[in-house]
């Protein structure tokens, strides 16, 4: 059985930059895309950092899948100048459930850059010490989030927790979407509860009318 590995490379985009939006480039943001749902499928996670022009990515897994994936990577006309800065054997991988985490920001990888006493990112001139310090900043740093907030989808997040809705709040989401002109919740057993509940209401206030009906 092959070996898990650590492989980190970087290298030049060959792109011309474009507007961010959320703090990512298009252009990376559809590399990041690709990367994620072809190593969810090689079952290798890892990470990736962009800053002036450069690509520090970090890759995890079994030996081969990643070697192989790296020799793929080579041929990609998105970059240039790409380089192995280190590839060692690892006892378990760093990044969790991440096919490829992105740590996201200009301003915060400026201030990585300087507590490493760099004054750009430049991958190529980083020790291995300050290599390794990059890859931890990758591990640790929150995700890039598009949908609500702007958080980058991944094949392999872990499924969100789905609060328990009470009933009050189905009849409430009912009410609301009926005011607003849209379709009314149709949540399951949230419409016969409302039935019920009324029915209820109904003959209570009957049989309260009958009892005072005979005290007169």
């Amino acid at each position: 059985m092959s070996q898990l590995i650590r492989l980190v490379y970087a290298s030049r985009s060959t792109f011309a930059p474009s507007a961010a939006h959320q703090g990512l480039d298009p252009s990376v943001a559809r590399i990041l895309a690709k990367s994620r749902k072809n190593n969810a499928t090689l079952g290798i996670v890892g990470g990736l950092l962009f800053g002036d022009g450069c690509f520090l990515q970090c890759l995890e897994g079994n030996a081969d899948a990643v070697d192989a994936l790296y020799e793929r990577i080579k041929s990609d006309p998105r970059h240039r100048d790409v380089t192995v800065l280190s590839r060692s054997p690892v006892v378990r991988t760093s990044f969790g459930a991440w096919s490829m985490k992105y740590a996201p920001g200009e301003a915060p990888l400026r201030r990585l850059m300087q507590s490493l006493g760099m004054s750009r990112f430049d991958p190529y001139g980083m020790s291995p010490q300050n290599i390794e310090a990059a890859v931890a900043y990758m591990e640790r740093e929150a995700e890039l989030a598009p949908t609500a907030q702007g958080k980058q989808t991944d094949r392999s997040d872990p499924p969100a927790r789905t609060a328990p809705v009470s009933f009050i709040d189905s009849f409430k989401t009912g009410r609301l979407a009926s005011q607003n002109g849209s379709p009314v919740d149709a949540r399951p057993g949230a419409g016969k509860a409302v039935k019920v509940i009324t029915g209820m209401v109904i003959t209570a206030a009957l049989l309260g009318w009958a009892y005072w009906s005979l005290r007169a």
